[in-house]
């Protein structure tokens, strides 16, 4: 009976933390990336099924990643918590 309690738990919060990361998309992405991160920002590249997505983000929030738009990424995630870069990526994931 544990055993079911604790896989419903961790799927509970595996979802909840897939509905964050698509809110979170929404608000800090979807403007320069697209809804979908099929849109080629000013730096040219969509970002849609990146599985490298959680490194950029991190080196880009502590200023150690990115070239001429270093500045604006790093704008883009201030005052995120690397929880939240983790829902981010996960979801940046899952756009095909």
């Amino acid at each position: 009976m544990m055993k079911k309690l604790l896989v419903l738990a961790v799927l509970g919060v595996s979802a909840l933390c897939a509905a964050d990361g698509a809110k979170l998309f929404g608000a800090k992405c979807a403007e320069c990336h697209g809804g979908d991160g099929k849109e080629a920002s000013i730096s040219g590249k969509a970002i849609a099924g990146d599985t490298t997505a959680l490194s950029k983000l991190t080196g880009y929030k502590s200023g150690t990643f990115g070239g001429e738009q270093k500045a604006t990424m790093q704008a883009s995630l201030e005052g995120l918590s690397d929880d939240d870069l983790k829902a981010i990526a996960a979801h940046i994931g899952t756009l095909k």
